[in-house]
């Protein structure tokens, strides 16, 4: 069984205590703009490939300290990736995997203009891609993944993030549809 529990946190953020067996680990809540950083945001990547999608997003983890080991995510990420593709159509993918070598849960995302190959089952190229760091323990990937997709389903709000000329922007169009899906 696990159980969430939420309190105020350092910098009156709430945070989440998952109980799990006998594991306790502390989270951040699972709102989605929390879980990006505007060093964790590449506009307009110079990528050409899925796997060099995912070098860079697992780079922008890595910047950003979400991650204890980058070699073993990336590993995770690739087993995951082939076991089953994570582009969801209409332009995303949200590669993303649980991995002891996960410090931090959170979010990275480029935007990729003239879009990539992921394997989408809609045949298009994806160019919104966001991906996934999570732990081992627990479901909190389903969660971000959910939360994610929940938000992603407004084709307009795909098409203002894939406008946003940096990351600040990008991140005040995520927050902003957040906050009005919330209300």
């Amino acid at each position: 069984m696990l159980l969430l529990q939420v309190r105020k946190g350092r910098h009156g953020l709430r945070r989440g205590t998952c109980f799990g067996g006998e594991n306790r680990k502390e989270y951040e809540p699972m709102n989605i703009r929390d879980l990006l950083k505007p060093e964790s945001v590449l506009i307009n990547a110079n990528v050409e490939s899925k796997e060099q999608a995912i070098t860079a997003l697992i780079d922008l983890h890595d910047k950003v300290g979400n991650l204890l080991n980058k070699e073993a995510y990336t590993q995770a990420v690739l087993k995951r990736e082939a076991e089953c593709v994570t582009a969801i159509g209409e332009g995303m993918a949200i590669p993303h995997a649980k991995s002891d070598a996960v410090r931090d849960p959170g979010l990275a995302a480029i935007t990729v203009p003239a879009g990539i190959d992921c394997h989408a089952l809609d045949g298009q190229p994806s160019n919104l891609i966001f991906m996934i760091a999570a732990p081992v323990d627990g479901d909190l990937h389903l969660e971000i993944l959910s939360g994610l997709v929940s938000l992603l389903m407004d084709s307009a709000l795909r098409e203002r993030l894939l406008q946003a000329n940096s990351p600040e922007a990008f991140l005040e169009e995520l927050g902003k549809a957040e906050t009005e899906k919330a209300q």
